[in-house]
């Protein structure tokens, strides 16, 4: 969702703390996506966490590239020492070592083989342990006929191209900036799910995989005490399932049953501020302001990638934008 938004702050409070919020003019979800009714904003009271125990700039990892390349982190899934990356302005999925090793030979960009050049839309990314290995991603939409619905891209183990398939849910807009904005593999029942979250409203949409498309069993509404203005990515840890926004600088996690399509309780936590310069707890400065993806590293850690920040942010944005963070969970 990195292009063509706004940001909604006052220029005095930014020109002080910054500000986590951006535009969300969502397409319209037609009946297979529900809409929570409760108020959007940050979710006062979160957890504010400690500096990130590892964090670096994607073109520093990447033997080859400089700071002029962009790397419009969009989602992350951690699997075996590796953070497999999205970016939605490249179709190549970035390979990183969880040491976070700098201009390393043990971080990649992955050619998949996938259909398309240039910007790829992919918001979201996942992976299928059950039997055959499967990589997944999501282009949060495209035009199909007279419907606009998200695309899920499938991939072997080794990341290589297998095929492309529509996720049965209908926006009623061609703004594709504002549709599903992440996904995550659940396995139930002898089926494969991937439960995907619209950016504009929070709600989980139960994607089933078929010989077709991807069909819709169930909507998920989240608790009524996740306030969140956008919701930028979902990932799941056993039955931990963690939330993240981005225009609120927040994610939540809580509990997603084991028998049912329902998710209870929940802790909100808050990315660290800092200073102009971007040093982490020594001022209050906003530096998370583009937090795009989310995946559990372990019950108590997660991984974080930054999208690029955009001319309307203030410059200190800039330092943990188009990046990689480990930040420990209290």
């Amino acid at each position: 969702m990195n292009k063509g938004y706004l940001y909604l702050t006052m220029l005095a409070v930014a020109a002080v703390t910054g500000s986590c919020n951006k535009s969300t003019s969502a397409l319209t979800p037609q009946a297979s996506v529900s809409t929570p009714t409760h108020n959007a904003g940050r979710i006062t009271g979160a957890t504010v966490l400690a500096a990130p125990v590892a964090e670096a700039k994607m073109y520093k990892l990447l033997p080859g590239y400089n700071s002029s390349d962009n790397f419009e982190a969009s989602g992350v899934y951690y699997l075996s020492g590796y953070f497999y990356i999205a970016c939605d302005n490249m179709q190549k999925i970035g390979k990183i070592k969880s040491t976070l090793p700098i201009n390393s030979s043990s971080n990649s960009l992955l050619s998949t083989g996938a259909p398309g050049s240039g910007s790829s839309n992919f918001e979201g990314i996942s992976y299928d342990n059950n039997g055959t290995a499967n990589f997944f991603t999501v282009e949060e939409s495209a035009q199909n006929g007279s419907s606009y619905q998200p695309r899920i891209y499938e991939y072997d183990a080794s990341m290589n191209y297998q095929r492309r398939q529509w996720a049965n849910i209908y926006f009623s807009s061609s703004n594709s900036n504002k549709a599903v904005e992440g996904i995550t593999w659940v396995y139930r029942g002898g089926n494969d799910y991937l439960l995907a979250i619209t950016e504009g409203t929070g709600a989980i949409t139960v994607l089933r995989k078929t010989s077709g498309d991807w069909v819709v069993d169930a909507t998920i509404t989240l608790p009524s005490s996740v306030t969140f203005t956008d919701y930028a990515d979902i990932c799941v840890y056993g039955n931990k399932i963690a939330i993240l926004s981005q225009q609120d600088c927040q994610f939540w996690i809580g509990t997603l049953s084991s028998t049912s399509w329902t998710i209870t309780g929940g802790t909100a936590y808050e990315f660290p501020k800092g200073s102009s310069t971007g040093v982490v707890g020594a001022g209050s400065n906003v530096l998370y302001a583009n937090v795009e993806g989310i995946s559990f590293i372990s019950a108590t850690q997660v991984v974080v990638v930054s999208d690029k920040a955009d001319n309307s942010q203030p410059s200190y944005q800039t330092y943990k934008d188009q990046s990689v963070a480990i930040f420990n969970i209290p």
